[in-house]
């Protein structure tokens, strides 16, 4: 039985973003405005067995979504980054679509946040 990862630790994400709401809400437009293509990339990457190229682009998606306090699409890109590097694409369709729900599902979420009310204690 697999421990389910939360979707967003929102109070890191604060956190490193020194309080300022605003400031991590533009990031996250960011993020959203540059995961389409990288997904695109992945996708791709998948239906050719470029597993190098799968392995990069869930890295730069991992690290982001780190940085963001995104947990869950954090692991799942991990996941596909492991993936990459194994040299086995056996699992990638799969681990793919957690990625994609993972990233719907936050996307969905932080439009829902009332970010007037964030960073404040």
């Amino acid at each position: 039985m697999s421990e389910e990862i939360p979707l967003l630790d929102l109070d890191d994400a604060l956190n490193r973003a020194l309080g300022d709401a605003a400031f991590l809400k533009m990031m996250f437009e960011e993020f959203q405005q540059m995961i389409p293509d990288l997904m695109a990339a992945m996708a791709i990457a998948i239906q050719k067995g470029d597993l190098d190229s799968l392995g990069k682009s869930a890295h730069q998606i991992k690290g982001a979504a780190a940085n963001l306090g995104a947990t869950a699409v954090s692991a799942a890109a991990l996941n596909l980054e492991r993936i990459g590097k194994s040299g086995s694409p056996q699992d990638a369709h799969a681990a793919f679509e957690r990625l994609d729900s993972a990233q719907t599902a936050l996307f969905h979420h932080i439009h829902q946040l009332d970010w007037s009310t964030l960073g404040e204690k």
